[in-house]
């Protein structure tokens, strides 16, 4: 635990200083572009973006997905990012809040609703976590440190593989997620972290409860190509070298889960927390 804040740190230092994009893959969007329709009818000042996303009101369709926290540097980055989608009306995910649940002294890395009193906040966990001692109560304890709406838990296994810290007992997750979403009084999500979700995965995810999925698909960062660059194995590193342009394209995991997943529940209909897909990317 004592390392978590430099790790933190060192995530930032990469993703700022090294090439950490994914290689050969991209999102799959340039494949598609938008018809022009010659005959619109309907009136331009009319047109709105408002939506709903679980209940909450949105003034634009758009979610930062879980960037960053745990140290003194991560902390002014989601300040700045609080301030900005407070200002336009988004959605915010904040990174893993686990180092906060561990270390009580890093939480205000996290405190972003003070700077976004209006907006959807949702707090994050990794899922893998589940098997490694967190239930209910700390994911309760990561919603009330961000002063969020909502949980997502991340599934992150090739970077906990390529991690040095990482934590790689995966049997059971999905279990774990389905008795956690019976349990919380609140919507809990799912992420990836930028290798995407594949249809039958969502399907899964969607049967276990959950209220919503990030497919976060290939394209954007590579989170085996940043902890390569932290791994002092030379093994290690030549392995992470080798998933440079691994994932599933963020547009075919969309068309994936728009086909696996029943209508009802992408519409928000019957479901017992309902489920809006966020089809995003990492950033990058």
């Amino acid at each position: 635990m004592g390392n978590t804040s430099g790790r933190k740190s060192e995530h930032i230092r990469i993703c700022l200083e090294e090439q950490v994009g994914a290689e050969g893959v991209l999102t799959g969007f340039q494949k598609y572009v938008f018809r022009h329709n010659a005959l619109p009818e309907l009136n331009f000042d009319e047109i709105s973006l408002q939506t709903i996303f679980l209940g909450a009101p949105l003034r634009t369709p758009f979610l930062i997905s879980s960037m960053t926290g745990g140290s003194e540097l991560a902390g002014v980055i989601n300040e700045r990012l609080a301030e900005v989608a407070e200002h336009r009306g988004w959605a915010l995910g904040v990174g893993s809040v686990r180092a906060a649940v561990e270390r009580e002294e890093l939480a205000a890395t996290f405190a972003v609703r003070g700077k976004a009193p209006s907006i959807p906040v949702i707090a994050n966990l990794g899922a893998v976590q589940l098997n490694y001692g967190f239930g209910a109560d700390e994911c309760m304890r990561a919603v009330e440190i961000a002063g969020a709406d909502m949980l997502v838990l991340h599934l992150n296994g090739l970077q906990e593989i390529f991690q040095p810290e990482g934590n790689t007992a995966f049997r059971g997750v999905l279990a774990r997620i389905e008795e956690l979403c019976r349990k919380l009084p609140i919507p809990v999500g799912v992420k990836e972290v930028g290798w995407g979700i594949d249809g039958m995965t969502a399907k899964r995810l969607h049967e276990a409860g959950a209220a919503f999925i990030d497919v976060a698909g290939a394209g954007g960062t590579s989170w085996s190509q940043v902890e390569k660059f932290r791994s002092a194995d030379p093994v290690r590193r030549i392995a992470a070298e080798a998933f440079a342009d691994w994932g599933i394209p963020t547009a075919e995991c969309i068309r994936e889960v728009r086909a696996s997943v029943p209508r009802t529940a992408l519409d928000g209909g019957p479901h017992k927390k309902g489920f809006c897909p966020l089809y995003t990317s990492r950033c990058g």
